[in-house]
Order: structure tokens, then C-alpha cells, then sequence
């Protein structure tokens, strides 16, 4: 299985987040509404490919009764307590949707879960 992400909305480049590294910016404006489709793989929670996959358990989606282990831009998004976007899931898919609008250049932030903020220590940030 090859998997691939193309969507020109989006450009990776150094976080404005001190000590974040890099993260994900508008190419273009971006209305509410707007977007991001998280691919990557799906795993079953405590199974073996969850297990060998821990080192990820800060970027791990749960979608229903599954992890999703994002691949492409999805797992760039950093963490904001004032975010930008929030994650839906649409069937069986997770998108993170813009809920203001973006102006081209503005870095994309969601707000971490719970587990993934205390893991970063970005508790009341």
C-alpha cells in the first residue's frame, strides 16, 4: 500500500511555536468550513501495530473504535488552546475543519487531546 498526500493548500514550514518544530500554514486563504482530510492508518487501540507504534501515541486520532495514525498534513497540525481548526469525523473519516477564517501564511492549529497535552506537558497552552 502506497500512501501519498497532494493538496496545495497547505506548505510545511518552521513552527511559530518556540521549540515545536515545524508545522502546517495556509498556501492560500482558508474559509470556515474548510478541510483537511487526515490520512494515514488505522489501527485497533492496545493491538500489536498499536503497541509498536507508541512512540506516535501523542499523534494518534481516535476515530470511533480505532486509532488513526496520520501519514500527510494532518500530523503537522500543532497545538493551540485558541485553535483555528477542530476535528470532525465524517463517516468514517477524520477531517480537521476550519472554524475562523485562515489568511494565507497563518500556521493551522487543533487543540491536542487531553492524553497528547499532558504527554507534552502543553497543559494551559
Amino acid at each position: 500500500m502506497v500512501i501519498d498526500e497532494i493538496d496545495h493548500r497547505f506548505v510545511i514550514g518552521e513552527s511559530t511555536v518556540r521549540g515545536a518544530g515545524h508545522g502546517l500554514f495556509a498556501r492560500v486563504a482558508l474559509g470556515v468550513g474548510d478541510r483537511l482530510e487526515v490520512i494515514g492508518v488505522f489501527v485497533q487501540p492496545n493491538s500489536i501495530s498499536d503497541r509498536c507504534t507508541y512512540y506516535a501515541d501523542q499523534h494518534k486520532f481516535r476515530v470511533g473504535d480505532y486509532l488513526l495514525i496520520p501519514l500527510g498534513y494532518g500530523g503537522m497540525v500543532n497545538h493551540s488552546s485558541n485553535p483555528n481548526m477542530e476535528k470532525v469525523i465524517d463517516g468514517g473519516s477524520l477531517y480537521l475543519q476550519v472554524v475562523r477564517p485562515v489568511e494565507k501564511g497563518e500556521e493551522l492549529f487543533f487543540r491536542y487531546s487531553d492524553y497528547a497535552q499532558e504527554r507534552f506537558g502543553l497543559n494551559g497552552l
